[in-house]
């Protein structure tokens, strides 16, 4: 590997004057050999010896750049905080600034969360909304009526059985599943079974995710958030939803009466549709007891046909 110049470049608060000055360009040691970067610190190994420098980042006033070009040889410097550096000198960033009612999310300026944009490209509320979010746990009952669960091998939807443990599914947009995100059509989520597998294997792996098995393959079980599925899901006719993918199409895995799920990649408009009945996170809470509403019909009808 080829060796650089790491130097520093220090911020200095000059209160007397209210304004910052910086030294440039001052070469600190030429760096040979492997060398590893975390954080603020660079790390190297020479003549059998493990050094490393970090930038004094006190006060938040220096951090490590790399030039804007990526080239590793051209170095390193400690430049201000959200500073780059150009290979020459460090530079203020000019701030990104969104409009149109749009907010900067990594990096990209987007609609906030219940708007989208509109032909003139300016954010406005959704008249309508998926009522899906993020966080909160659903049943999806397939169209032969029976709900989507695990049957110790793979996801179908069968009646529930010492072998088929039905699931309790949460969409999440990240590993965390950060909660209140509303779910609008696509938008890429994974899907996480807080249940575990059937009594025939004690409800072993609750909290796992649906993976992303594909042409053939049954949907199964997955710890790894890079193996996870990616879906998307959309309201449809007649109180229902349709399952499906991301970049892929979601259909039935094979012709049987109890179907498994696969990804499709020649499909992508391909679903699968159910009725998803939202469920207690957790059975222990005490926020349960406000599930009931008022009234004598304690399961209110989705779909509101009163103006027909």
């Amino acid at each position: 590997m080829k060796s650089f110049s790491l130097a520093l470049v220090a911020y200095i608060l000059q209160h007397s004057f209210g304004k910052a000055q910086y030294t440039v360009n001052v070469p600190v040691k030429e760096i040979k050999g492997e060398w590893t970067i975390n954080g603020n610190r660079i790390t190297w190994t020479e003549n059998g010896f493990k050094t490393s420098i970090n930038c004094d980042n006190e006060q938040g006033h220096k951090e490590l750049s790399l030039s804007a070009n990526k080239n590793k040889e051209t170095g390193y410097r400690c430049c201000p905080t959200g500073w780059t550096y150009d290979g020459e000198i460090c530079e203020e960033q000019n701030a990104v600034t969104c409009s149109n009612g749009k907010a900067l999310v990594d990096g990209k300026c987007v609609c906030p969360t219940g708007s989208a944009e509109n032909s003139d490209g300016v954010c406005e509320p959704q008249k309508c909304i998926s009522g899906l979010e993020t966080g909160k746990c659903y049943n999806f009952i397939g169209e032969n009526g029976f709900p989507l669960g695990y049957n110790g091998a793979n996801y179908v939807t069968a009646e529930k059985s010492g072998y088929q443990m039905p699931g309790k599914f949460q969409f999440c947009k990240d590993e965390e599943c950060t909660p209140g995100q509303q779910v609008d059509p696509g938008q890429l989520v994974y899907i996480k079974d807080v249940h575990g597998g059937p009594a025939s294997q004690g409800g072993l792996n609750p909290n796992l995710w649906l993976n992303n098995f594909k042409n053939g393959g049954h949907i199964r079980k997955t710890a790894k958030i890079g193996e996870a599925g990616e879906f998307t899901v959309t309201r449809w006719p007649c109180g229902k939803y349709c399952v499906g993918g991301f970049e892929y199409g979601l259909g039935p895995a094979c012709p049987a009466p109890v179907p498994a799920i696969t990804f499709l990649t020649l499909d992508k408009q391909a679903c699968v549709l159910f009725d998803f009945v939202e469920v207690s996170c957790d059975v222990t809470s005490t926020s349960n007891n406000c599930i009931w509403k008022n009234g004598a019909d304690q399961c209110c009808d989705k779909v509101d046909c009163s103006g027909l």
